[in-house]
């Protein structure tokens, strides 16, 4: 009987399951591999996925993640520093600065910051030295750490291994341990914005990208990551749009969250409080423009998922006939938000929403791309509520990743609270020009066809 390629699929927390897990990956990969769960969340937190995949033979083992020692800390946050400075100054963009953030409270790690920004500076503007505090960051993991891995490995007899996202610093040893054994491994560039915030902190031997954007982004911010190691294969978040098996009726929707069936709806989605702290005014906005000007029109407010905060409460008080609150259905019962995952249900929530709302009011999130996957309109928020110093608008929409609008249309813009009432009217109506851009832009963002990602990705992993 012919050897069946071992995968091993490292998801290091909760923000992988919904995209690659839930996804039609583990369908593809399970006609010819061994597929094995390796993650340092329970075996109960993949119980959703076998029920979707219920037909698949899915392995587990718990991974045990271990402490960075202080050194490699040091030298990592010193090259991250010295990594966003020296392409801050590369790409005339100062908002990569802002992906700084030095601690608050806990003195040791305050202190540990303070030292990497000392030995960052002195390294951020010479590329070699940026890589040399990487280097030494990655030597001064331990021989038994390393020698723990690659025990773990030659026990899994793993052939190919896939990290769901590249930000867990503690995964480091696991890509050492494996180059050490001549083990494949691939890890996944989780979110079109991560790259430029210097948080590749994992070595594989591929980076499953979602586009050639990404890859060109790729090719800026890690020039020495070689051409062979950067394979294009979209990503799975958005091919369950796709799925019109999901879709209910708009009665049956309506039913279930306490919607009126003969209103319009819009999505309000809410970002987490560090992204967007003023978040709830903008709702307010929104409320007090619809009260005015649309008696048909019913607001839905998705908050972000990790969003747990009583910040929103006041406005969801005052304007309770006009705003439903759908809570994103996620698993958060371990209280950590390393823990925190979508539930299956979540994905039907989501779909549905794009499908029966008009479309979507936020602040420069992802879930545009979302909507913009049912050809629905999305309008971004911009302009400040607040005179804050440490936070504008003017700031949000001059990061990297907002390049890919360049020359296109495909969103509304809200540039004062005025414009919400004529931004409500286009996204009820329609602007077919919108649409339009809002596929070529996807297309710029996202591999075509996207109902086609899982496959895509699997085959890098075969």
């Amino acid at each position: 009987m012919a050897h069946k390629s071992h995968v091993v699929i490292i998801v290091p927390d909760g923000v992988g399951i919904k995209n690659y897990l839930y996804s039609d990956l583990l369908k593809h990969l399970g006609t010819s591999c061994k597929i094995t769960i390796w993650s340092p969340l329970g075996e109960s937190a993949f119980s959703e996925v076998r029920q979707r995949h219920s037909n698949i033979n899915i392995n587990y083992k718990f991974l045990k993640i271990h402490k960075e020692p202080i050194l490699t800390r040091l030298y990592r946050e010193a090259s991250t520093y010295a990594r966003l400075n020296y392409f801050a100054n590369k790409t005339k963009n100062e908002t990569l600065l802002l992906n700084w953030r030095k601690p608050k409270s806990n003195f040791k790690l305050k202190l540990l910051y303070e030292l990497a920004e000392f030995i960052g500076n002195k390294a951020k503007s010479d590329y070699q030295k940026i890589k040399s505090l990487e280097h030494k960051s990655k030597s001064k993991w331990t021989k038994a750490i390393i020698d723990f891995y690659k025990s773990e490995l030659v026990e899994l007899r793993a052939d190919h291994l896939f990290i769901t996202h590249q930000r867990v610093a503690g995964l480091m040893p696991i890509s050492l341990a494996s180059k050490s054994l001549g083990i494949k491994s691939t890890s996944a560039i989780f979110s079109w914005d991560n790259l430029p915030k210097a948080r590749l902190c994992v070595e594989t031997d591929s980076y499953a990208l979602w586009s050639d954007w990404m890859k060109n982004d790729m090719n800026l911010f890690y020039p020495d990551i070689e051409e062979h190691q950067l394979k294009i294969a979209g990503t799975p978040q958005f091919e369950f749009y796709k799925d019109e098996g999901q879709i209910k009726s708009r009665e049956e929707f309506a039913k279930t969250y306490g919607l009126n069936p003969n209103k319009t709806w819009v999505c309000f989605s809410g970002d987490d409080e560090l992204t967007s702290p003023y978040d709830p005014q903008y709702l307010r906005d929104v409320a007090e423009t619809v009260s005015l000007n649309f008696e048909n029109v019913q607001l839905i407010f998705r908050r972000c998922p990790v969003d747990f905060s009583d910040r929103y409460d006041a406005v969801l008080s005052d304007f309770k006939d006009i705003i439903i609150a759908i809570d994103p259905k996620w698993h958060t019962e371990s209280g950590s938000w390393v823990g925190y995952f979508s539930k299956i249900e979540d994905i039907d929530l989501q779909v549905n929403l794009a499908h029966h709302c008009a479309g979507v009011i936020n602040l420069g999130s992802t879930m545009a791309l979302d909507f913009a996957s049912l050809n629905k309109l999305c309008c971004y928020l911009n302009y400040d509520t607040s005179n804050d110093a440490n936070w504008s608008t003017k700031f949000i929409y001059k990061y990297h990743h907002f390049g890919t609008l360049e020359n296109l249309n495909p969103v509304g813009w809200i540039n004062s609270k005025e414009e919400i009432q004529s931004a409500l009217e286009t996204l009820i109506k329609g602007d077919e020009k919108i649409v339009s851009d809002s596929k070529k832009w996807m297309e710029r963002i996202v591999l075509f066809p996207i109902e086609k990602n899982s496959e895509e990705l699997a085959k890098i992993l075969t």
